[in-house]
């Protein structure tokens, strides 16, 4: 539900099939949200 997300928030998402990626979200923007990708991928 993208109405609670806040700048800071913290996300994952999947990638493939065994490699997840995180983000945060920086600011909220008229046409979306901004946000930064780490450079972070994780197996579980």
């Amino acid at each position: 539900m993208l109405r609670f997300v806040k700048p800071g928030d913290i996300f994952c998402f999947k990638l493939d099939e065994d490699r997840y990626c995180f983000g945060r979200i920086i600011t909220l923007m008229t046409v979306g949200h901004l946000s930064e990708l780490f450079d972070i991928i994780k197996k579980p």
